[in-house]
């Protein structure tokens, strides 16, 4: 549904994009990841058709972005911008028919379509609600909801869960997932990398105009060396393990946990996790099972773009900034 070749675009400073690449499938939720001036947001006005790149191609559901492809994209395109303009005196309800008149969606039709909106983003409460009074998740939500009023087929969605706390957060997540059934293909920018990992099935790392890596979280982690946590439940001696596991290279912290319990920090691949319990049987430990701890895409990020756990310490669990 979205695809770019070799975008470039640039501002002179070593701001702008360099050669990007993306594919984004159909009905997927694609994560954007990247720090403050990495391009994110230059992308996505390029996808958009708000700034031309100085070189490449772009192509959104098959159309080439260029000028007499910009009225059929923005119809298929549903854009969120992290700020977007609000009239503070209205309702929420005389809000969204002003922008349904914008769309030229009829009278009629666009009643229900403000109500199927509202529906969606479980906002129908507030339809008679003054916009000056929303908090800033009910504004997030209205902010979708006239996102979706010409029900285009692609979302791009700039920092929609930005500034909100813990609760409403859950709320826009769940949001997200509901578009998603509905058939929409989804283009998330957020630096609440935690938020990503659980809702997104494909994630692109951006820094300094340069995607980095792209794919499922799963498969990123896959090829990376990294810090890898690894939990085993032993028939055996935990001692005895222990000392086996001394020897074991890339291993840098064995912790007995219980009983028959052993937590280890690895520094490796995943694809060599394997040569761990290979060890361990032929020092003869008896293994019942071996298990990895939640992938934490906020590592990922880390190891991606070359930032140590020490860079970080003592701020592993602040977001990274993003534009």
């Amino acid at each position: 549904m979205i695809k770019t070749e070799n975008i470039t675009k640039n501002f002179g400073g070593g701001r702008g994009i360099l050669g990007l690449d993306l594919e984004i499938e159909q009905n997927t939720i694609f994560g954007f990841v990247g720090p403050n001036g990495s391009g994110k947001t230059t992308t996505i006005k390029i996808l958009c058709g708000l700034i031309i790149a100085d070189e490449g191609r772009a192509w959104i559901d098959g159309m080439e972005v260029k000028g007499s492809n910009h009225i059929k994209i923005k119809k298929t395109i549903g854009y969120l911008p992290d700020e977007f303009g609000v009239y503070q005196q209205m309702s929420v309800w005389e809000y969204l028919d002003f922008f349904g008149a914008a769309y030229k969606i009829a009278p009629k039709p666009r009643k229900k379509r403000i109500e199927e909106v509202l529906e969606v983003t479980d906002a129908s409460h507030m339809m008679d609600y003054q916009v000056s009074s929303l908090s800033r998740g009910m504004h997030q939500k209205i902010g979708i909801a006239k996102t979706m009023l010409h029900d285009p087929k692609i979302l791009i969605l700039d920092e929609p869960a930005n500034g909100l706390d813990p609760h409403a957060r859950i709320d826009m997540r769940n949001t997200i997932l509901r578009l998603k059934d509905m058939g929409k293909t989804i283009m998330l920018s957020s630096h609440i990398l935690p938020e990503l990992g659980a809702i997104c099935d494909t994630v692109g790392i951006i820094e300094k105009g340069k995607l980095l890596i792209q794919g499922t979280v799963q498969d990123i982690t896959r090829s990376l060396q990294q810090n890898i946590v690894l939990e085993l439940n032993l028939d055996s001696d935990p001692e005895e393990a222990k000392a086996a596991l001394d020897e074991f290279e890339n291993i840098q912290k064995i912790e007995i946990t219980g009983k028959h319990e052993l937590r280890i920090d690895y520094l490796g691949k995943r694809n060599e996790i394997a040569d761990i319990t290979s060890h361990l049987v032929n020092k003869s430990v008896r293994v019942i099972s071996i298990r990895e701890s939640e992938i934490d895409l906020e590592n990922v990020f880390l190891t991606v773009t070359g930032k140590s756990g020490s860079e970080n310490r003592g701020t592993a669990a602040k977001p990274v900034e993003a534009e």
